[in-house]
């Protein structure tokens, strides 16, 4: 059985693999830690207070060590295999799919913005087949799989609860597949829906009493980022409105450069009509008015599956990662192009494949721009706080007992690239030279090993005189020793 599996998927898996690497090579290969990526690379970044207790667990497999290419490489392998799964639940037959599902998926802007956040990408990438395997399970229609399904999923959740919306997608899409096919008798495809609707929800109110008990024995509790952005202020009708927004300025704005050119984004609105007019084609062949009302209700409400992260946080922390279910749109025209079987529709079988084809190409161009603009900021960046270092070393009265205070910003003098923009990605979205871990660039990145002035000293300096007669950085005044301390005027 298993023998038979690896060669059916054999070139869905060799796809995704290839695709992934020719994307993310850049970032595989070198050290390129974002802005968090360098607070956090002998580290997860926050955990448990995220509600993410899974992530915290996980460290047993995958240590706190930030390797590009081994967690880079083990990430495109489950990420990959995760895809294979989806072709096998949604029975997708066609070669070229086989081919371009994969791609698509393994290219897409929430992988190159996960890879910004290198020191996450396996667990994360973990829970995307964790949320997957859980759809597989629930199908098996065996009790003992059904729980190890239910398992699986509270651990998806507890890595990174956004993966629910791979797991609410995957479903919708198998009731879509099966009103189109028309074999199913419409009660048992909405039975089907409500049995899945109800084993995720009691999934998730099994993660929230795990995370309550884990923060009574640990102390813990939720984090001022997930405090504040709570979705608690807006009603049912306003994260609705707010899911279905976030859906149309994908199109509209290229939101969270999930589509990531403008040649894109209007490719995409075009491909989008031929794929609506494709899906209806392909519906209305079941002439049973039931399933083709069912499917049309699936279809409206699959961005409220994309976007379900919508009804638990504000849009303030809706990013990148948190939306690849999208990629959902994807695998929704490749359930149309394999039923697009008649002469006078090969036209737009052709139009759905050209177009998957050059969204693969455009989100490999894009990746690989990211990672372009990273490089070179990480360089500017270097460049910039090791001429700083020099000047506080030959600061007059600087020794071993001296700190250093780096107070400020610094924007005019700083070059953002803007010829690669990406600003709303998660990830090189503004310069390095700004970052809140700049103490960790100085010991990681330069290896100095210097001790920063703690907020309160910080406080204290920006209230002084002297501190305020300085100049700002690199201009002369900008760096002199105040008390026992190497300041730093920023700006």
């Amino acid at each position: 059985m298993m023998k038979k599996y690896v060669k059916k998927y054999k070139l869905s898996f060799l796809s995704g693999l290839i695709s992934g690497l020719v994307a993310h090579g850049y970032m595989l290969t070198n050290l390129l830690p974002n802005h968090d990526g360098i607070e956090s690379m002998f580290g997860k970044g926050a955990t448990i207070t995220s509600g993410r207790w899974g992530l915290e667990l996980i460290k047993f497999i995958f240590p706190d060590i930030s390797m590009p290419w081994i967690y880079g490489l083990i990430s495109i392998v489950l990420i990959s295999l995760a895809v294979c799964l989806i072709l096998d639940k949604l029975a997708l037959k066609s070669k070229v799919i086989h081919c371009l599902v994969p791609a698509i998926i393994l290219s897409f802007p929430s992988l190159t913005g996960t890879f910004c956040f290198m020191f996450t990408s396996a667990p994360y990438a973990l829970s995307f087949l964790l949320s997957v395997l859980a759809v597989v399970l629930f199908d098996s229609k065996n009790l003992k799989s059904l729980l190890a399904g239910s398992v699986l999923l509270i651990q998806s959740l507890s890595i990174y609860q956004s993966y629910i919306s791979i797991t609410a997608c995957l479903f919708m899409l198998i009731m879509i597949k099966s009103c189109i096919e028309g074999a199913d008798s419409l009660e048992s495809i909405l039975l089907y829906g409500v049995k899945a609707l109800i084993y995720m929800i009691i999934s998730v109110c099994a993660y929230l009493t795990i995370t309550l008990l884990v923060f009574k024995y640990t102390g813990a509790e939720f984090n001022t980022y997930v405090t504040d952005n709570v979705n608690s202020g807006t009603g049912f009708l306003g994260k609705i409105r707010q899911a279905y927004d976030g859906f149309i300025y994908v199109f509209q704005f290229r939101n969270f450069y999930l589509v990531p050119t403008e040649a894109s984004r209007r490719v995409h609105i075009i491909w989008s009509l031929i794929l609506l007019l494709s899906g209806i084609l392909v519906t209305v062949r079941t002439q049973k008015l039931g399933h083709i009302l069912l499917c049309c209700l699936l279809v409206l409400t699959l961005p409220l599956g994309m976007n379900c992260m919508y009804f638990a946080m504000g849009g303030k922390a809706i990013h990148t990662l948190v939306l690849y279910s999208f990629v959902f749109l994807y695998i929704l025209a490749a359930l149309v192009i394999e039923r697009l079987n008649e002469k006078r529709e090969i036209i737009l079988r052709y139009a759905l494949t050209i177009g998957l084809t050059v969204f693969v190409a455009t989100n490999i161009y894009f990746a690989n721009s990211v990672y372009l603009k990273i490089d070179l900021q990480l360089n500017a960046a270097k460049s910039f706080y090791t001429g700083m270092l020099t000047r506080i070393y030959t600061t007059k009265g600087f020794d071993k007992d001296c700190d250093i205070a780096i107070i400020g910003k610094q924007n005019h003098i700083v070059h953002e690239y803007p010829a690669l923009d990406t600003y709303l990605l998660m990830g090189p979205h503004a310069d390095m030279i700004n970052i809140y871990s700049k103490e960790m660039f100085f010991k990681l990145i330069l290896g100095t090993d210097i001790q920063f002035a703690d907020n309160k000293i910080i406080e204290q300096i920006s209230a002084d005189k002297r501190f305020a007669e300085m100049s700002e950085y690199p201009y002369g005044n900008s760096i002199k020793k105040i008390d026992n301390h190497i300041v730093v005027k920023l700006g």
